[in-house]
């Protein structure tokens, strides 16, 4: 077969194309701008590439990891942030630490975080963001992906628009700087609770018009739940303290309801739901109808509430699943590995294909990726050699790894 040059044939013990069961002793041919050929049985992509010379890797291949949950303009907050009492004390904090550091400061700690997540295996990933301050060291460390721009009630209030106001501030980071064309932009809503319904309306007709996805944190704890449902419980407190009229963001309905109620799913790509820990039947069920992805960050989950959405339920329900990690403010890093093996900890009885799934394929089709996530021709994913790998569970070795061995043998 005649390839543009340097084209090379990668072999290794273990390929996990994520389209099909792992393959042992297996092989991947990319083209010379990484674009995969071929996948298959070592001796049958020889035969077919002879003239190619052999690269071996030393552990299972994989397409790049797609994190479809970040926060990266919060790096800065690693460490700081108390866990274990609830969503609304943790979130407080955030607001309270956050304004100590500087531009500078923010900005080399969301630097040193996207740089260790490609160091993880990272092609991509979806990250939410207040600012754009994040932006260039996402594309500095080469990530593709979507930048959610997140717009709370509080800038509507400040600003009379938040959406214009979103505008204005792409407009003057675009005047200092091209916007990397590897990251999609699109208006994101941060939360049920943190914007009023016209807010919410208006983001996601605004999303819809982008083509892509946007994301929302949704069901993460039980005050949101109270706040949506009769307007009590912390969220509703404090609201009240930051002078947010009462019952202006109590729909009287769950928030899978309401956020059908808004038109979230009306438009061609349903949003991301994140995280998802106090979902309903009724949730759930709307989820499916709706084909909207469901985003698991265990371990954030674990730190701010110590309690994992019931994953099994998704399952029977055939949720579509990304893995996200969060932010550093509740996640000890930002690598899937720590992520896959929190979650194969907690439900051992999942099959870890599950969990590789939703941390390449699963992500890349909930962030409209097409080219990444799947070892399969005409893609281009990048490549991961990832060892140590038991060659008799080679999927469930890799899951409970945490921190593996990560080398990127092909670039997305």
């Amino acid at each position: 077969m005649a390839l543009s040059n340097p084209a090379r044939l990668i072999s290794a013990p273990w390929v996990l194309p994520m389209t099909s069961p792992a393959l042992a002793d297996a092989a991947v041919v990319v083209d010379g701008a990484d674009t995969i050929v071929a996948v298959g049985p070592r001796v049958e992509i020889k035969s077919a590439f002879v003239a190619l010379p052999e690269e071996r890797a030393q552990g299972a291949l994989l397409p790049g990891l797609v994190n479809a949950h970040t926060h990266v303009e919060l790096s800065v907050l690693a460490g700081r942030l108390r866990g274990g009492e609830g969503l609304v004390p943790w979130a407080m904090q955030v607001g309270r630490e956050a304004v100590a550091f500087s531009p500078e400061q923010r900005f080399d700690a969301a630097r040193r975080a996207a740089l260790a997540a490609v160091a993880a295996g990272t092609a991509a990933v979806g990250d939410v963001g207040n600012t754009l301050l994040a932006v260039p060291a996402l594309a500095g460390a080469g990530l593709a992906g979507v930048f959610f721009h997140e717009l709370l009630g509080s800038r509507e209030a400040a600003t009379g628009d938040a959406l214009a106001d979103a505008e204005r501030e792409h407009r003057e980071f675009v005047q200092a700087s091209p916007w990397p064309a590897s990251l999609a932009r699109v208006p994101a809503p941060h939360a049920l609770y943190s914007a009023g319904p016209d807010l919410l309306r208006r983001i996601f007709a605004a999303a819809a018009g982008t083509g892509h996805s946007t994301s929302i944190h949704v069901a993460e704890g039980e005050d949101e739940l109270q706040l949506l449902q009769d307007g009590t419980g912390r969220w509703a407190e404090t609201l009240a303290l930051l002078q947010v009229p009462l019952g202006s963001r109590t729909p009287g309905l769950g928030p899978l309801a309401y956020l059908e109620s808004l038109g979230a799913f009306a438009g061609k790509r349903p949003p991301l739901l994140v995280h998802m820990v106090c979902a309903s039947v009724e949730d759930i069920a709307l989820a499916h109808k709706h084909r909207a992805p469901v985003v698991l960050c265990p371990r954030s989950n674990l730190h701010i509430g110590g309690r994992l959405p019931d994953v099994r339920a998704f399952l029977t329900a055939d949720l579509a699943l990304a893995l996200g990690s969060d932010g550093l403010g509740s996640s000890p890093d930002l690598s899937l590995w720590g992520e896959m093996a929190a979650l194969a900890s907690h439900f051992p009885d999942i099959a870890p294909e599950i969990w590789l799934r939703a941390a390449t394929a699963g992500g890349a089709a909930a962030l409209g990726l097409a080219p990444l996530g799947t070892l399969a021709p005409g893609k281009r994913p990048g490549i991961i050699d990832v060892t140590p790998v038991n060659p008799h569970a080679p999927c469930a070795s890799l899951v409970a790894a945490a921190t593996p061995s990560v080398r990127w043998v092909a670039r997305p």
